[in-house]
């Protein structure tokens, strides 16, 4: 279907628990909305989960019902927070199982290189190694669903690089150009999508559990407010003119985790000419030649496994 909007979204997901990273402003807070209204568990994960609240209140409607709802504190960027965060959730006898996780929380082209608290290149902390662990420490409540799918986002900045060294210096500790870092990390989200694959696969779940990577569009969100120089001035410049709103940005990741037909291992992203705007459908990565090098995603696998010390139970 090349033309899915939002009324092919399912009208009752009673029954469903999603875990979304990344709620408090932006595709994150559509999301949460879209999902806890049709009845489905809501579980956020928020660095500032008043932040949060507040930005769900705004598409609140008098009939809405989000009892279902109920945000956690999350630092994606903490491999701690990540752990206690997720403990939270295991340790629930009510949440029996979960039908999606939605890889959503993310920085861009920060204009300094800063670390985490563990000491990774925060781009890539967050980006990357934040959702790698905590996607492990969920598998065994995301294999008890019937069918479930894995959401990784991604972005067409992946294209901003062109030389394979830099997977020699993942922690950014040699150079640090804030576009390339940014890059690497949503090419990290197709590197993430296909390692986990060959994983379920090994396993024989790839039948079950489904991982497939989106791309939101060029989407008016505060993403773009931290970045500095051309780029990031360019983008806020056409912010509110030829950018989708967030309700439209939405829509890739809401349909990789709600229509059934996709299949998994897909790229969903904006169906227009440019590949920036549009309704959600089935496209071509970006920067397939680096994206996909089974050789690369071995390496950033490798590395993430080592700086997350994550253990994979499948």
């Amino acid at each position: 279907m090349s033309n899915w909007t939002a009324q092919n979204l399912p009208t009752n997901l009673s029954g469903k628990t999603y875990v979304i990273t990344g709620t408090s402003s932006g595709i994150g807070t559509v999301m949460a909305y879209q999902l806890a209204k049709r009845g489905a568990v809501v579980i956020p994960g928020n660095r500032n989960t008043e932040k949060a609240h507040k930005a769900l209140k705004k598409y609140l409607k008098e009939e809405d019902d989000l009892s279902s709802f109920s945000t956690e504190l999350l630092d994606i960027s903490s491999l701690q927070s990540i752990r206690e965060f997720a403990e939270k959730i295991n340790s629930d006898p009510k949440i029996t199982q979960i039908d999606g996780l939605i890889l959503n929380a993310g920085i861009m082209a920060l204009p300094e290189r800063k670390e985490s608290v563990d000491g990774f290149e925060l781009q890539m902390a967050t980006n990357v190694l934040g959702h790698h662990l905590l996607t492990s420490l969920l598998i065994e409540k995301i294999k008890q669903a019937p069918s479930s799918v894995i959401v990784s986002t991604t972005s067409s900045a992946s294209g901003t690089v062109s030389d394979k060294k830099i997977w020699d210096d993942l922690n950014a500790e040699k150079k640090y150009d804030a576009w390339e870092v940014y890059g690497l990390s949503k090419i990290a989200a197709v590197q993430f999508r296909d390692g986990l694959r060959e994983l379920l696969k090994k396993a024989k779940l790839d039948d079950k559990i489904k991982v497939i990577s989106t791309h939101p569009g060029l989407t008016a969100t505060p993403l773009f407010d931290a970045g500095k120089g051309f780029i990031s001035n360019l983008f806020r410049s056409v912010k509110g003119i030829f950018m989708m709103t967030p309700a439209q940005g939405a829509l890739s990741s809401l349909r990789a985790v709600l229509d059934d037909s996709i299949p998994t291992g897909s790229f969903i992203g904006p169906g227009g000419i440019t590949g920036f705007i549009g309704n959600p459908k089935i496209i071509k990565e970006y920067n397939r030649k680096l994206a996909l090098d089974p050789i690369l995603r071995k390496k950033m696998w490798g590395y993430c496994d080592q700086a997350t010390h994550a253990s994979w139970k499948i």
